[in-house]
C-alpha cells in the first residue's frame, strides 16, 4: 500500500492511514477507462476509503487485506453517502468482524465508559440501551472490568460486538454526530502507539 509514501521519504506529511494494518474489501468495481477500485473499511481506525486495485489476486468482497501486500494503491477517505449499494450492505457485518479482530482494542469501550453527563451514561449510545439498563451494566461491570465480549454478553444479557458495531454505524453515516464512539477509539489507538 503506498498511503504513507510521502512520510518514508520524510518530506511530506504523515498519512491518516499509516496506522492503518488491513483493509476490509466491501466491494470491487470497474474503474474507468481501465481496472478496478474497492471501497473498505480500514483496522484498526474504522476508516472508509477507497482505492485502486493494483493487483487483482486475493482482492474481492468481504476479504481483509494486509496493507503490506502493497495490492492496492494509495487510499483517500470515502463518504458514508458515496458508498455502493453493495459496501452499505456489507459494512456492518465487516464492523463486526474488525472489532472481534480487534477485540482488546474495542472491548476497552465497554471497561472505560463512564457517565457523558448527569442524565446519560455512555452506554446509553448503545442502540437499544436506556438509562435503567446502563446503570445495570455498569453495576455488573464492577471494578474489575471485562476480559472478553462473552463476558459482557453474558452479564449483560446483550450482543455487545453487534451492538458497538451498530453504534460505529450509526457515527459513520452521520459524522457530524456531536456524541461519538468513534472518538474513543482513536484517543485508545493514539494510547496504544505511545507505550
Amino acid at each position: 500500500m503506498h498511503a504513507s509514501s510521502p512520510s518514508e521519504a520524510g518530506d511530506g506529511p504523515i498519512s491518516p492511514f499509516s496506522g492503518e494494518t488491513h483493509l476490509r474489501i466491501l466491494d470491487m468495481s470497474d474503474r474507468r477507462p481501465v481496472g478496478h477500485e474497492v471501497h473498505a473499511l480500514t483496522e484498526p481506525s474504522l476508516y472508509l476509503v477507497r482505492a485502486k486495485v493494483l493487483v487483482k489476486d486475493g482482492v474481492s468482497n468481504g476479504v481483509k487485506v494486509a496493507v503490506s501486500e502493497n495490492k492496492l494503491g494509495p487510499m483517500s477517505l470515502l463518504r458514508y453517502r458515496d458508498l455502493s449499494t453493495t459496501s452499505e450492505e456489507e459494512l456492518l457485518n465487516e464492523l463486526v468482524g474488525a472489532i472481534r479482530d480487534n477485540s482488546e482494542l474495542h472491548l476497552g469501550f465497554y471497561n472505560r465508559a463512564n457517565n457523558i453527563s448527569l442524565k446519560v451514561h455512555a452506554f446509553q449510545l448503545l442502540p437499544g440501551i436506556g438509562k435503567s439498563k446502563a446503570q445495570k451494566m455498569v453495576q455488573s461491570r464492577g471494578m474489575a472490568g471485562w476480559m472478553e465480549f462473552s463476558e459482557v454478553d453474558e452479564a449483560c444479557e446483550i450482543d455487545s460486538v453487534k451492538l458497538l458495531a451498530e453504534r460505529y454505524l450509526i457515527e459513520i453515516e452521520d459524522p457530524l454526530n456531536n456524541r461519538s464512539i468513534l472518538e474513543n477509539l482513536a484517543q485508545a489507538l493514539l494510547e496504544k502507539e505511545t507505550l
